[in-house]
């Protein structure tokens, strides 16, 4: 009767344990990206999180005057390496503007890579625009991110 009750108790304590890495797994397992974006000395963070619930993009406010900064994180949480195109560009009315960048990444596995890129008014200013909203659009493997820049003028 006693070996029973210590089977049961040995088996309750590896299926807790194995509901415990399921979670553990499920919960930290996986590509994430992290954007910084940065304009003056007002940086805002986009965690991975905040495309589970916004499909759409993220929206930034940005002076015309000033240039946007943009860091790009991409976290690899997997056992194998993960290898995308990166590419980011800029979108006004749903025609292609210029690239910002673009280029060809291998991550480690359980590794991060910091990539960054500038959206400058002046460049945007230089081929005939003004102030107003725009797309930067960020492509990579499986992952598709709009970030939604509305310039206004300083006043």
């Amino acid at each position: 009767m006693k070996g029973k009750r210590n089977l049961y108790l040995i088996l309750a304590i590896i299926f807790f344990v194995g509901i415990i890495a399921i979670f553990v797994v499920d919960g930290y397992l996986g590509i994430y990206d992290t954007f910084y974006i940065t304009t003056g000395e007002h940086e805002q963070k986009v965690d991975p999180g905040y495309w589970l619930s916004h499909k759409n993009g993220y929206n930034y406010y940005a002076e015309w005057d000033q240039p946007v900064h943009f860091r790009y994180q991409i976290d690899n949480r997997c056992f194998s390496s993960y290898s995308t195109s990166i590419v980011a560009s800029v979108w006004k009315e749903n025609e292609k503007i210029f690239d910002l960048f673009s280029e060809d990444r291998s991550i480690k596995p359980f590794d991060k890579v910091l990539v960054d890129w500038t959206l400058d008014s002046e460049e945007l200013q230089s081929r005939g625009f003004s102030a107003g909203g725009y797309t930067v659009k960020i492509e990579g493997k499986e992952i598709e991110r709009k970030i939604f820049v509305n310039y206004r003028h300083p006043g």
